[in-house]
């Protein structure tokens, strides 16, 4: 198998929001375990057809907060003790260009707390994801027809074995009850957050998330902080559907 966290790539993006920074500042060394960012795509996506495990607005919030909780994992990002996303100390080469325009939206903008971030991030995330993976011959781009007049993007994989490699991990060491590095602890809960637990857990059940429990490791508070948002952002978008899905069955009775 090919391991996908010992690589090392040019992670730089094409995405509008962020120019491409010149190429011997585009190379940022993958982390031992892979971007959060990254890898939480790969589980979203059939690894095989490209198409999306969950709804498309879940997964763009998700990576936002993955690409939050990465930023923080190097130290360009905190929660301040105000509960205000703010920038940290790490070094600009320390994330990719999109990172970088991601910090200076945070440093010039007046301070908001995660859940707005995840917000505004979300429209941007999922498009910057695609490119880093594509450029760095993770994915390839694949258009399919959904209806005459509509065309979606998907995203197969170039080789199934690194694609599947964050999923593989995560779901062996639950089986074997294995206990979670930091990072996958974060993954996993983002996973659960963005509408991925049964995927990862092989059924999002309670008992299956009391398991899952008993084998996270503590992440950081501020990491904590964005899942939660997360988490809550997703019940409110699960809810608000309810809500419009009852009224269409109300107004068609009628």
């Amino acid at each position: 198998m090919t391991v996908y966290r010992t690589c090392t790539r040019d992670w730089s993006t094409t995405s509008p929001a962020a120019a491409p920074a010149p190429l011997a500042e585009q190379a940022v060394p993958l982390p031992p375990s892979g971007w959060l960012a990254d890898e939480l795509f790969l589980i979203a996506h059939d690894d095989v057809t490209g198409g999306l495990r969950v709804p498309a607005g879940a997964i763009r919030r998700g990576l936002a907060a993955a690409m939050l909780a990465d930023l923080a994992f190097v130290g360009a990002v905190t929660v301040a003790a105000s509960g205000m996303v703010v920038t940290g100390t790490a070094a600009p080469g320390a994330v990719d260009p999109w990172g970088r325009t991601v910090l200076r939206w945070i440093e010039t903008d007046t301070p908001h707390p995660p859940a707005a971030w995840l917000d505004r991030l979300a429209g941007h995330a999922y498009r910057s994801v695609a490119d880093r993976l594509t450029v760095a011959g993770v994915v390839r781009p694949r258009t399919v027809r959904r209806w005459w007049w509509r065309r979606d993007t998907a995203y197969p994989a170039v080789d199934t074995n690194v694609a599947a490699w964050p999923w593989a991990r995560l779901t062996m060491r639950v089986r074997r009850h294995t206990r979670l590095t930091v990072h996958d602890s974060t993954l996993a809960r983002l996973c659960v957050a963005t509408g991925l637990g049964g995927h990862v857990l092989g059924a999002d059940t309670l008992p299956a998330r009391r398991q899952l429990r008993q084998l996270l490791t503590p992440v950081p508070p501020g990491i904590d902080q964005l899942v939660r948002h997360l988490a809550a952002a997703d019940r409110r978008s699960r809810h608000s559907q309810h809500d419009r899905r009852s009224r269409h069955g109300r107004q068609g009775r009628r």
